[in-house]
């Protein structure tokens, strides 16, 4: 028994050690997007993302966010599994609990209404995306966001989803929440998804 609790102790060192390493890596990284849910930096073959300061003090004010993260890797996994692929992603637990995660980089481009135009493939697996996406929404209350806010400049691309000509893949997973405990993010949501779909179905 004593090997065994010796390699959970090395295990839970090397992980504390790595969430250290993360956190020095952030100092000497900027992230554009201030007013967005994800502090995102790339390093090597990895992009890391935690909750940025404003995330942390509205939509995760007095939650736990690494658990919420968690469940919406599980929902996304469980609705989306067959239909596209997410790359290998590992969740961490800081000490504020809030989630640090790190994901392996894809080679690949963001999926938009001309790469799908002469590929049926891709078309028929977004379809039936979408389709999962709604059944998500009835079923568990939530919605993959699929285009945030840079739909403004660039309203041909679905922002939250790459593809590499054969496969999609969805490496963002945030939901909106229909039933959140935050109201303002509980409306947001609402509307956001009813135009999503308009917009989704509408042009694409």
């Amino acid at each position: 028994m004593l090997w065994i609790r010796e390699e959970v102790f090395i295990e839970a060192y090397s992980m504390k050690q790595e969430i250290q390493d993360i956190k020095q890596m952030r100092k000497w990284k900027f992230s554009w997007r201030i007013f967005g849910e994800n502090f995102v930096f790339r390093d090597g073959d990895h992009f890391y993302k935690m909750p940025t300061f404003l995330a942390r003090n509205t939509m995760y004010k007095n939650i736990d966010s690494y658990e919420k993260v968690v469940d919406s890797l599980r929902i996304i996994n469980k609705y989306f599994w067959p239909l596209t692929k997410i790359p290998k992603t590992e969740v961490f637990k800081d000490q504020d609990w809030h989630y640090i995660m790190k994901q392996q980089s894809i080679t690949g481009d963001k999926l938009t209404a001309q790469i799908m135009k002469d590929n049926p493939k891709l078309i028929s697996k977004f379809q039936r995306l979408i389709v999962a996406n709604e059944l998500m929404w009835k079923r568990e209350g939530v919605f993959l966001d699929l285009l945030w806010s840079d739909i403004v400049t660039q309203p041909q691309t679905i922002h939250n989803l790459l593809t590499d000509g054969t496969d999609i893949y969805v490496f963002d997973f945030g939901l909106l929440e229909q039933h959140s405990k935050n109201i303002i993010f509980r409306y947001i949501s609402r509307i956001s998804q009813k135009f999503q779909l308009f917009f989704i179905k509408r042009f694409f």
